[in-house]
C-alpha cells in the first residue's frame, strides 16, 4: 500500500512540474521600436513647466508588471529618477500604458532632459 502512495505522489509531483509554468523574462525596452513591438498604447509622462523651468532632470528605470490582458497590474521603481514629482509622473503615465497579450513585465528606462538655458535652437542651422 505504501509503494502505491509513493508511486501515486511521485506521479502527481511529475504531471504538476509538467503544469508549471516557467516565469516569463521581462522584455526590455531599450528603443522606441522595441516599445512599438510590444505595446499597443503608451501614453508619455507629464513633463511639467514647473519642473522644466526649474531644470529638474533625470534618468530613470521602471519595472511594470502586466497582467494577462495587457494592462499594467503595477508599477515598481527600479532605478529613481532622483525625484520625487518625476517618478510619480511616470508612474501614473506608466499605469495606462497598454500591451499585446504575452509579456509579464517590461523594464523601462526614461530620461527627462531639461531645456538648456541660454542656448537658442535654431530650426535652420548647419
Amino acid at each position: 500500500m505504501r509503494r502505491y502512495a509513493t508511486v501515486a505522489a511521485a506521479c502527481f509531483a511529475f504531471i504538476a512540474s509538467g503544469h508549471a509554468q516557467t516565469p516569463t523574462p521581462a522584455i526590455v525596452v531599450r528603443a522606441a521600436k522595441d516599445l512599438s513591438a510590444y505595446a499597443i498604447s503608451f501614453p508619455k509622462p507629464e513633463y511639467s513647466y514647473e519642473l522644466r523651468s526649474r531644470r529638474v532632470g533625470g534618468t530613470g528605470v521602471f519595472l511594470l508588471h502586466i497582467r494577462p490582458d495587457g494592462t499594467v497590474q503595477s508599477v515598481e521603481t527600479f532605478k529613481s529618477t532622483g525625484h520625487v514629482e518625476l517618478d510619480n509622473s511616470v508612474t501614473s503615465a506608466f499605469r495606462k500604458w497598454r500591451f499585446r497579450p504575452g509579456p509579464t513585465k517590461a523594464k523601462i528606462p526614461i530620461t527627462f532632459t531639461p531645456p538648456q538655458v541660454g542656448r537658442a535652437i535654431w530650426p535652420f542651422a548647419r
